[in-house]
């Protein structure tokens, strides 16, 4: 069980100790952390490698979620956007996948509502997936839909390869409770659309399947929604 407490105006959730918790959330909150790399640093997100009593962590601020009205509305009956992934961190391991080790979280919630969260979490070691790494990454998401759960955002990007071992990142778990064999199948054909080289090695089964044959479909219209959304933005 991680530890938890009030720090500092903000509730810490934690799997390293108390005096080292605090360290990490004062070098957080006064940014004094060593940036190794950033990812990301803009007004929806800041991900970035950092280090920390010798060790590599990613920090990840999510700062759109953080200020969204509605995102925060919602905060009044669930945890933070950071919380939550602390807990898939957590809940990924006990199902014998591979993920980051969740180190920390953090949520700032005056009056119930969160207006500030961040979550720090081992960095993974590995190169980055590639298309011939595509029949143990389908295989992975095979077996988490086995389990009842979607992975959400299943791009190429969005894995990493240690050794032979393929490691989820950048995720967020949903339990798909409507229509959850089209929600499978459009996971799959999202992940296609970053790596068409994989379509050749799902089974008959999958792509003679009527859910497969509309997720398909349902994706195409979703990337010219998103294409048309960019555009007008412009």
């Amino acid at each position: 069980m991680p530890l938890a407490f009030d720090y500092r105006h903000y509730h810490v959730v934690s799997h390293v100790g108390e005096d080292a918790s605090r360290e990490l959330v004062d070098a957080v909150l006064d940014e004094t952390l060593t940036r190794e790399k950033v990812f990301r640093d803009n007004w929806r997100t800041l991900s970035a490698r950092v280090r920390f009593r010798d060790e590599s962590l990613l920090l990840k601020v999510p700062r759109a979620r953080n200020s969204r009205r509605w995102e925060r509305f919602l905060t009044r009956f669930r945890e933070s956007d950071a919380l939550r992934t602390f807990r898939h961190l957590e809940l990924m391991s006990t199902m014998g996948f591979t993920a980051p080790v969740p180190m920390l979280a953090c949520e700032h919630r005056p009056d119930g509502v969160v207006t500030d969260a961040f979550v720090c979490y081992r960095f993974v070691e590995g190169r980055p997936a590639e298309p011939r790494d595509a029949l143990k990454i389908l295989d992975a998401l095979e077996a988490l839909h086995r389990r009842g759960y979607l992975r959400n955002d299943p791009q190429l990007a969005n894995f990493v390869v240690s050794g032979e071992t393929v490691c989820f990142i950048d995720f967020r778990l949903k339990k798909p409770k409507f229509l959850p064999a089209l929600q499978k199948a459009r996971e799959l054909a999202r992940f296609l659309g970053s790596c068409p080289e994989a379509e050749r090695l799902l089974p008959a089964t999958v792509t003679s399947s009527g859910w497969f044959w509309l997720a398909v479909r349902l994706e195409k219209i979703s990337l010219g929604i998103r294409k048309l959304k960019r555009r007008l933005r412009k």
